[in-house]
């Protein structure tokens, strides 16, 4: 049988079955393809996220350092918040006078409504009396005037609590208003995970939203690679890989494909952005079962067979 060279102008290569997994290039029948190679980057599966600012100001601490390992909820980076504190302590002050406020308030409204309860009382009485001729009637106006009184007293008593209590939320919200601006200007860990890089240093002065770092969370790593449109449809999910150090060829991890993309689109992996290629590629994701340097370039093998 005849041996042909074959040549793929795309990030994937053919390989043959000779034995050796390193990924090379080399003569190969066509009929007895079982690999298909390229080069990869390795991600965590959760993808590499960027940290930003959820706060301007100052950064008077980088907590976390790169490379470092982080649980969630790890303080990364700190902005000055003297400021900040000062104002929440303020709002904090208020708490207990308002407090006492709104407990006067009521106090008070609860004298006057036992009066209100008496005089109440007091009017069926006079009203009785009234009409056995036992009392004047200028006594009964009198008592009918106290119980109107004492009404719109407790009326205005009960109106005064709740305008109290509406300071007192009023000052809860302020504080809690006070305490998220101070949140923000301490940025944790989402995830378990590692700090890649800080795009930032100590007393540099920042923005909201503005991409302070790179953040590798915890889990599996994964291989993105593409694959050539003339052999898209040959890989599968499920498919034995592996990946290989692209100085020395030896194998770093073995894999499984774990996602084939429904489409085809234009190459985005190590490619030249300013390079006309006509040809389209699938994206191809590989779980390594061992640990591999996160972005490291490396090459691919899937295996067809």
């Amino acid at each position: 049988m005849k041996t042909k060279l074959f040549y793929i102008p795309c990030l994937m290569a053919l390989f043959s079955c000779g034995g050796n997994e390193q990924p090379a290039k080399i003569k190969t029948d066509a009929d007895s393809i079982h690999q298909i190679a390229g080069i990869a980057r390795i991600e965590p599966e959760k993808g590499l996220l960027y940290v930003y600012a959820d706060a301007s100001g100052c950064i008077t601490a980088i907590n976390a350092l790169e490379n470092q390992l982080v649980t969630q909820g790890t303080t990364l980076l700190t902005l000055e918040s003297a400021t900040d504190q000062a104002l929440l302590e303020v709002e904090e002050s208020k708490i207990n006078t308002q407090g006492s406020a709104v407990t006067s308030a009521e106090k008070h409204a609860g004298s006057v409504l036992s009066e209100l309860n008496k005089a109440r009382t007091d009017l069926v009485l006079n009203e009785q009396l009234y009409a056995a001729k036992g009392i004047a009637e200028q006594t009964l106006k009198d008592s009918q005037a106290k119980v109107e009184k004492l009404s719109i007293d407790y009326e205005k008593l009960r109106s005064d609590i709740q305008q109290e209590k509406g300071k007192l939320q009023e000052i809860n919200a302020n504080i809690r208003y006070r305490k998220s601006i101070l949140s923000d200007k301490v940025i944790k860990a989402a995830f378990d995970g590692k700090v890649l890089q800080w795009d930032v240093h100590k007393g540099d002065f920042i923005t909201q939203g503005q991409k302070l770092g790179q953040f590798a969370p915890g889990g599996p790593l994964i291989a993105c690679t593409e694959v050539d449109e003339l052999f898209a449809d040959q890989v599968h999910e499920g498919m034995k890989a592996a990946v290989f150090s692209q100085s020395s060829g030896a194998k770093m991890a073995e894999g499984t494909v774990i996602y084939v993309a429904g489409f085809l689109k234009k190459k985005s992996l190590f490619s030249d952005e300013n390079t006309v290629e006509d040809r389209r590629v699938k994206e191809v994701k590989i779980r390594l079962s061992a640990p591999v340097g996160i972005n490291n370039r490396v090459d691919c093998a899937i295996y067809l067979k």
